[in-house]
């Protein structure tokens, strides 16, 4: 089922049908996805009216990921693939219609029950797209060859990054104003049975199947759970690139919260116009996918990461201080349509801050991409399902908590302070990680040696253990 072709980029990748197809269902699901978070967000308001309720929507959207995300994976690992992918589709399909026969129903669409009814519904579709983002992700490696991994991977993250713009920022508003919010429901439903059939041609894959446990089906679950959480705490390769995709998912979500202010109290502009800060962030993304996905496998994967972290860390540290530097000397954007001129201050900051969104863009979807396919790498297959449900859990797990409090930290700080100390988290993440990889690089009696004896430093001309103070530890 892998590619034997050993040539680089995509177009080996894209000849392989059975990812072609499986990254078409990718875009269709995602996007649908995206664009009826859009569509409900909108039903919400026109209904209520009410932040609250906009949050309990948004809640709905968001909890399913903390709860289910291990329950999904212990069902990846031990269902084919293409089956989870087959049935999220169909029964996110089917959850979109279900919002038409509610709202048919029920003429005053204000009532409690009905609203309820929404909330419930919302969580169930979420619940669900819990099981097909990990399926994807572990049917990956089964499609294409090791050599093609990150390639895979690229054009995997490029996806997901795209579809919230293109589902939150076009297609949702699109069809809403074009076509009503009751057929845009139809139009989402017929998208998630594309993907569906789409998924449902892909080759069947046979998961390993394990014994059957003698307490039955559900301490057996609780036991797939236990290993893979496990394997994650104890493969420390695997816990680094954990915790950097976690760190660019909330890094986005942070992203996603400070744009407004940024626009409106540093750039002086409305809030809308955010898409200042995230376009150029967008076409970093997309020169990183096409980078990698060409000549990634040139340049060393922790060399990579390493370089993005670093990146990442000087990014926003200058984007903390560009901001400051304009907010105090109350700089903005500016420009005379009247005379097509552009003050010199002006043009300075914008293309300081182009530079700096775009360089942001690019260095964290290159440690996206590059942790993802490590992530795959040190990853048996009988565990990926577990393994990346428990990556989804974790996005949203240490996600939520900065959506709900970035807000009130920005007020309270200033964005630019904001800016600065989120360049200091990564600089933390950057140092941790570096001293991890280096004791994994230690050879393996010396790794036991420091385990046993925490004071125990490595002698670099012996490869040994010696104890901190003692005599030839220089």
């Amino acid at each position: 089922m892998a590619i034997v072709n050993t040539s680089q980029g995509f177009w080996p990748v894209l000849l392989n049908r059975p990812f072609r197809r499986l990254w078409a269902a990718q875009w269709l699901a995602q996007t649908s996805q995206n664009t009826i978070n859009f569509v409900l967000i909108v039903l919400i308001e026109r209904i209520t009216g009410s932040s609250m309720h906009l949050g309990l929507t948004i809640l709905a959207f968001t909890l399913p990921g903390v709860i289910f995300a291990p329950v999904s994976g212990v069902v990846i690992d031990r269902w084919p693939k293409k089956t989870v992918l087959v049935a999220s589709n169909l029964l996110r399909g089917v959850i979109v219609l279900s919002y038409l026969l509610v709202l048919g129903l029920a003429p005053d669409h204000s009532n409690g029950w009905v609203l309820l009814t929404l909330y419930t519904l919302t969580f169930l579709m979420s619940t669900v797209g819990q099981f097909f983002n990990p399926a994807e992700a572990a049917a990956i490696p089964l499609l294409v060859g090791r050599t093609h991994l990150m390639t895979a991977n690229s054009l995997f993250s490029l996806t997901l990054a795209l579809s919230q713009v293109i589902g939150l920022i076009i297609v949702g508003p699109l069809v809403v104003k074009l076509i009503g919010v009751e057929a845009a429901f139809v139009v989402i439903a017929c998208l998630y049975g594309v993907a569906a059939l789409l998924v449902g041609r892909l080759p069947r894959d046979e998961p390993q199947r394990n014994h059957a446990h003698p307490q039955g089906g559900w301490q057996q679950a609780k036991s797939d759970l236990r290993e893979g959480a496990s394997f994650v705490i104890s493969e420390r390769p695997v816990l680094v690139s954990m915790t950097h995709l976690t760190l660019i998912a909330s890094l986005v979500m942070t992203l996603a919260m400070l744009a407004p202010g940024i626009s409106t109290r540093v750039l002086h502009l409305a809030p809308e116009d955010a898409i200042v800060v995230f376009a150029p962030a967008g076409v970093g993304m997309l020169l990183a996918a096409v980078i990698l996905g060409r000549w990634g496998n040139r340049v060393p994967k922790q060399r990579l990461v390493h370089g993005g972290l670093a990146a990442m860390a000087l990014g926003f540290a200058l984007f903390g201080v560009l901001a400051w530097r304009f907010q105090v000397t109350n700089q903005q954007f500016v420009f005379d349509a009247s005379v097509m001129t552009l003050p010199v201050a002006s043009a300075a900051l914008i293309l300081a801050t182009i530079a700096m969104s775009l360089a942001l863009g690019l260095a964290m979807a290159t440690v996206n991409i590059v942790s993802q396919t490590l992530l795959q790498e040190h990853t048996p297959d009988r565990l990926r399902g577990r393994v990346f449900s428990v990556q989804f859990m974790l996005n949203n797990l240490v996600g939520i908590p900065p959506m709900l409090a970035i807000a009130a930290l920005a007020d309270l700080i200033g964005i630019p302070q904001m800016l600065i100390g989120i360049a200091g988290v990564i600089l933390l993440v950057f140092g941790v990680t570096l001293r991890i990889q280096r004791w994994l690089a230690q050879p393996a009696s010396a790794r036991a040696a420091s385990e046993a004896d925490p004071a125990a430093v490595i002698d670099p001309s012996l490869d040994l253990p010696v104890a901190a103070g003692a005599p030839g530890g220089d």
